[in-house]
């Protein structure tokens, strides 16, 4: 009898081990998409090759959720219709994301990614009904705040033409990534929890159509060399974005706390990323946008809760 309790107390152990591995590995794949896209970008100066970075992206990201949806079977033909409409959100957030990378920094277009949490929030208020507690209010606050900090950058007049991109592209990704989160949990509501898989294959499914038509209108002059150089990366950044939303799922059924992991993923990711500017990129950045990306860090923390 001794030695079964010892038996269950030891498997439990290892259990939260797992799931805490679970965390661990979700949190640097939400890192990773963006830090992939990065190292791309530098591999590619002075070339436009953002077509084909998201093309080969959506490539993987397809395979991934094809596998998983093959796995666990489902179909429901209304949910094409947000499967067409997250498609369009994806693709956008997708395209924002690598132009962003490539006209700004890399630790603010993270942080302005995590900060997207504020559309969703505030869609709640409105049609979720979303509870306005304490942690939200404060947590808007800094967010305001955050924005205020990091989009002031303190350029002259003449260095300017370039952050109005950045800002363009980031705006572009900000709103795909929230339209992103709302038709994805509208659809989760509607359907009670189910074809979550169906809505994301054939949504990729969908992206991928529209990445290979922008691809196929772009120039592709250059495409067989940016291939040799840098395929590597939008592959990974595509298996880094299906890694994460699969130790999601499986963080969703264990008995971590919602409270634990999502303030986990959204600031772990953040903090990754932001050592790979900092070391890695070395970005520099003004000492009150650093303090705009604390806030920030503080603000995605509360919010999450």
């Amino acid at each position: 009898m001794q030695a079964r309790n010892i038996f269950k107390r030891k498997n439990g152990f290892d259990e939260r081990i797992m799931d805490y591995g679970y965390l661990v590995a979700a949190t640097l794949c939400i890192s990773m998409t963006g830090i992939f896209g990065a190292y791309y970008n530098r591999k590619n100066v002075g070339e436009d090759a953002s077509a084909l970075y998201s093309f080969i992206q959506i490539c993987s990201v397809f395979v991934g959720w094809l596998i998983l949806y093959i796995t666990d079977f489902s179909f429901d033909a209304e949910v094409l219709l947000y499967s067409l409409a997250f498609s369009v959100c994806y693709t956008l957030a997708m395209v924002g994301m690598i132009k962003a990378l490539d006209t700004g920094s890399v630790a603010l277009t993270s942080l302005i990614m995590q900060l997207s949490l504020i559309g969703t929030t505030v869609w709640g208020f409105f049609f979720w009904d979303t509870a306005v507690t304490p942690f939200v209010v404060i947590g808007l606050v800094l967010v305001v705040a955050a924005l205020a900090l990091c989009l002031f950058d303190g350029k002259e007049q003449t260095e300017k033409k370039r952050n109005k991109k950045w800002l363009f592209f980031v705006l572009v990704m900000f709103i795909g990534n929230v339209g992103c989160t709302i038709v994805q949990k509208t659809q989760q509501l509607a359907f009670h929890g189910q074809h979550g898989k169906q809505l994301m294959c054939w949504a990729t499914l969908f992206a991928l159509i529209f990445c290979m038509i922008r691809f196929l209108r772009s120039d592709k002059r250059n495409a067989r060399q940016i291939l040799k150089k840098s395929a590597q990366f939008p592959i990974l950044s595509g298996l880094s974005n299906v890694g994460n939303n699969f130790f999601v799922i499986l963080l969703a059924v264990s008995p971590l706390s919602p409270s634990l992991i999502y303030p986990v993923l959204s600031v772990g990711g953040l903090m990754v990323t932001m050592l790979f500017s900092l070391f890695v990129f070395k970005e520099k950045m003004r000492w009150w946008q650093w303090g705009g990306v604390a806030v920030g860090c503080i603000a995605v923390a509360l919010l999450s809760i």
